[in-house]
């Protein structure tokens, strides 16, 4: 954020707060969208880590306490029931990009 923005506002007579909610958070706001969509993404593409941790079955004694959207897609595809992997497979692909197109929706009325 520039530095004359903030100035501008003090001389203005904004408070530390004011200045923070006026000034500071309109200018990172796509950042702080593209941010959180990142993590959205990544959080829903956790497999690797789940998977060797609890060694395929989601949790300890089998329970599926860990169980998360690509471990299930897994089990299922090479249980045989390609059918729902698939269909959990296009549930990921939508929620994935419900937010990538809010940003580009969001940000196509800012250019």
């Amino acid at each position: 954020m520039p530095r004359e923005l903030h100035e501008a506002a003090a001389v203005d007579g904004a408070g530390a707060l004011r200045r923070f909610w006026s000034v500071t958070v309109p200018g990172v706001r796509n950042t702080m969208l593209l941010v959180s969509v990142m993590i959205t993404v990544s959080a829903l593409r956790v497999f690797a880590e789940l998977y060797v941790l609890t060694d395929g079955t989601g949790g300890v004694g089998g329970a599926d306490v860990s169980v998360v959207m690509l471990i299930q897609m897994y089990a299922r595809g090479f249980s045989g029931n390609l059918g729902y992997a698939s269909a959990l497979s296009l549930l990921l692909f939508v929620v994935t990009l419900a937010p990538l197109l809010l940003i580009a929706r969001i940000n196509r009325g800012r250019g």
